[in-house]
């Protein structure tokens, strides 16, 4: 008989190193848009029927849930098939989060702060330069244990600094998704606008960056905001690739209206 391993999130991040892992998320795909992951694909049945069809049965495979039960069901489907590597997320996405959250606590989260320059007794939504949290900081920078860490003591992702950007709006800068992800999961405004009426998506569609702008669209963005000098995403669109997902994009919301 085949069996899966149960992997804890403190092993994940080994099992990650792996170039051939494909990690699976079997979560519905509002949850998937918000937060999952990095490289996590949603499950579908031409994904595993994919998997299935390949020769590589010693190929890493990690696939996680909500609370690390139903998947239990896919990871012994998997390993039914042969495959010798399948991993299930003990507690699923809720036990990640609250990993990732309780990488950066207490006294470790003191010293970031200090390090940081902010006050001692400031607590977390101190500012410092131009209105900075520690939120917008921890995104800018991408440390994404820390941004969860915050989150999970109360941070507000819709505080807004002196030019009326958010924690998204760094996380964008940064360009990592996962981070986008994990805020908008956290009730970030998607179409927060700052003192020039830019959006993180028309941020993200002028500087070329395709993958946060898909994560930002997932998650529901008005591409029909503008700037205070009436640009919207489209037309502030910086690439090719940018400019022909959005096209297609805009002409699917056209038609679905």
């Amino acid at each position: 008989m085949n069996y899966y391993q149960d992997i804890q999130p403190a092993e994940v991040a080994a099992l990650r190193a792996e170039s051939e892992l494909l990690v699976i998320d079997i979560r519905d795909s509002g949850s998937y848009a918000r937060a999952h992951l990095d490289g996590a694909q949603p499950v579908s049945d031409a994904l595993l029927q994919q998997l299935l069809r390949s020769r590589q049965r010693q190929r890493p495979v990690l696939v996680y849930c909500y609370h690390g039960n139903s998947s239990r069901d896919i990871c012994d489907f998997i390993a039914g098939f042969g495959f010798t590597r399948v991993h299930n997320l003990v507690g699923g996405w809720q036990a990640w989060e609250q990993y990732a959250a309780g990488a950066v606590s207490g006294p470790d989260l003191a010293d970031w702060l200090a390090r940081r320059g902010f006050p001692a007794d400031g607590g977390i939504h101190c500012r410092i330069d131009n209105g900075m949290s520690p939120l917008m900081v921890a995104a800018l920078a991408g440390e994404r244990e820390v941004v969860a860490a915050l989150l999970a003591q109360g941070a507000d992702p819709n505080h807004v600094n002196d030019d009326d950007h958010h924690a998204l709006w760094f996380a964008c800068v940064h360009g990592d998704p996962e981070l986008v992800g994990l805020l908008l999961g956290r009730g970030a405004d998607v179409d927060n606008q700052n003192v020039n009426g830019a959006t993180c998506a028309i941020y993200a569609a002028s500087t070329g960056k395709l993958d946060v702008l898909k994560r930002l669209v997932e998650a529901g963005a008005d591409l029909g905001k503008e700037t205070t000098g009436g640009y919207d995403a489209l037309a502030s669109a910086s690439t090719l690739p940018v400019l022909k997902y959005l096209r297609t994009v805009v002409a699917e919301a056209r038609l679905a209206a």
